[in-house]
């Protein structure tokens, strides 16, 4: 038996499971790269939060009924305070997932269990707050179903509100699945994708 051609094998099987990850994570970073750059942008040029009352009056004009009642009952006039959260929440946001998948790609395999459920829960929480500003902005825009057809040929086929909703569910089912591993103790901790524990029926039978 060639042993040094197993470990090469088995070392080439596990550098292109960990190819999807790390797909992943890119995206990841770029989504909270344009959540970052979007509240920074508002900061930086300021006038956001005077100027959110009248800007959502103009482009919420075809919102649904009941949207445009919550925005003029609660958002409107409280407009500033709510720019100010959106700047606040947008930096937070952008941060967070940005670090937890830079954690995940240099540190994971030095992270003892504890603090790798903190990186899954804190990119959970971070993406749960993007999609509830994603969907507010898109019906603040008054922007038509997103998985339709625009009535005109110049519009986005999926608006950027829409589709990262769409990329961060992805992330909160990918980071609960491993969460769950995590529990069960089927993870192994030394690699960056990680690598599940397969028990075989003679080995269960042993036990």
């Amino acid at each position: 038996m060639n042993v040094p051609a197993l470990r090469r094998t088995d070392s080439n099987s596990r550098a292109a499971s960990r190819l999807p990850l790390v797909g992943l994570l890119l995206v990841q970073l770029l989504v909270g790269y344009e959540w970052f750059v979007s509240g920074l942008t508002k900061i930086v040029r300021g006038g956001f939060p005077g100027g959110l009352a009248e800007e959502l009056r103009e482009k919420s004009e075809g919102a649904p009924g009941w949207y445009r009642s919550f925005l003029d009952g609660s958002i409107i006039p409280n407009a500033s305070a709510s720019g100010y959260l959106i700047e606040f929440g947008e930096l937070t946001v952008g941060l967070t997932l940005i670090a937890a998948a830079f954690v995940w790609l240099t540190r994971w395999e030095r992270l003892p269990d504890a603090g790798r459920v903190a990186v899954l829960a804190t990119t959970v929480v971070a993406s749960l707050v993007a999609i509830f500003m994603a969907v507010n902005f898109h019906l603040a825009n008054g922007a038509p179903h997103p998985w339709l057809i625009p009535k005109s040929g110049f519009d986005e086929g999926v608006d950027l509100d829409s589709l990262l909703p769409a990329v961060q569910l992805v992330l909160i089912a990918v980071s609960l699945g491993l969460w769950r591993s995590l529990r069960g103790g089927a993870v192994e901790r030394t690699s960056l994708w990680p690598h599940f524990r397969v028990r075989h029926k003679a080995e269960r039978s042993v036990t």
